[in-house]
């Protein structure tokens, strides 16, 4: 019985490892779907500095003086490197410039760099930034790796010939950071709630639709306003959005179909938000950050070129863009691998 509860242990083991060696020799991440999820983040950031003056972004609240924050590792920032606040205008350009080159999505390669620096200005140098700075800038930073082995000149463009070997496994490993810090942040913040008087209690959405900066505006004023009365709809309403975000952390750990369940919940969260509060930017953010997150896992690569070649014994990958195809192929793959 020992022998064979190790023979059936080395057995899952090469096979495991057999499917590991094929997802990261196989995961490509160049699809539309993480140039419209890098796009959306991108737009969004662009929206901050592009709709909004330089005096609002910058404007004294509380403790913070006017002006840019420069201290520190801020003063890397656009906003502190063309001389504060005196040439904010100009910092303010030269951030719409890079943010809507990476935004339409010429050269990946080249402007992944000028991506992640914008964001971070905005992010660290505005007085009032919103939690769609941060995540933006973070995810930026965790994209950083997979768009500097891009080398196309449209992320758009079908991919011509297949990555190299380590551009594969270094892409593999981003997108499980993008995955693993997205769940993160859904689950964190579903978590912290209930430790809100508010939102354990269920009432949280009755006060926020009532907000005066933040509250439900026209035309759903009415409607909401007049169910938010109803103990029974408010508790469902503040209890429903933790639910969903504890749905969405768990979705984008799962395979291709959980993931998109994920997506389509996110959207629906988000674009409740957007409909009912505003923070189109935070929204988008978040929107897009879930799209790079719910990218197939397995697609079929492009073909061979004699100085780019898969590595030795490894099989075609089957067309199929669920992780369902993996076990399929798990057998054969893992019969060459040994």
């Amino acid at each position: 019985m020992l022998i064979a509860a190790r023979t059936a242990l080395s057995r899952l083991g090469e096979e495991q490892s057999a499917r590991l060696q094929l997802r990261l020799s196989t995961f490509d991440f160049r699809s539309r779907w993480f140039g419209v999820g890098r796009s959306l983040i991108c737009f969004a950031e662009l929206t901050v500095v592009l709709i909004t003056p330089s005096k609002a972004l910058l404007t004294p609240v509380l403790t913070i003086s006017d002006g840019a924050r420069c201290g520190g590792v801020r003063a890397a920032s656009a906003y502190c490197l063309v001389g504060g606040t005196s040439h904010a205008e100009y910092a303010r350009w030269i951030l719409v410039a890079a943010l809507l080159v990476a935004a339409v999505g010429y050269r990946p390669r080249w402007t992944a760099i000028p991506q992640l620096w914008a964001i971070y200005s905005i992010a660290v140098s505005i007085t009032v930034p919103d939690g769609g700075e941060s995540v933006g800038m973070i995810m930026s930073l965790l994209m950083l790796p997979i768009l500097l082995t891009d080398n196309r000149t449209w992320q758009w463009d079908p991919p011509a010939k297949p990555l190299r070997p380590s551009a594969h496994a270094i892409a593999y490993a981003a997108f499980w950071a993008v995955r693993l810090q997205l769940a993160y942040i859904y689950l964190d913040t579903a978590i912290s709630k209930f430790g809100v008087a508010d939102w354990a209690n269920g009432t949280a959405e009755y006060y926020f639709l009532r907000d005066n900066m933040f509250g439900v505006a026209g035309p759903w004023d009415g409607p909401l306003l007049a169910l938010s009365k109803y103990p029974l709809i408010v508790v469902a309403m503040t209890w429903g959005a933790l639910v969903v975000e504890l749905l969405i952390a768990v979705c984008i750990l799962g395979s291709d179909r959980w993931r998109r369940v994920g997506l389509v919940l996110d959207i629906l969260l988000h674009g409740s938000i957007i409909l009912l509060m505003g923070l189109w930017s935070f929204a988008l953010v978040m929107i897009g950050c879930s799209v790079v997150a719910s990218m197939p896992l397995l697609r079929t690569p492009p073909a061979e070129t004699p100085d780019e070649q898969l590595p030795t014994g490894q099989l075609p990958v089957e067309k199929g863009t669920n992780d369902s195809s993996v076990d399929h192929s798990v057998g054969r793959s893992s019969a060459v691998l040994r």
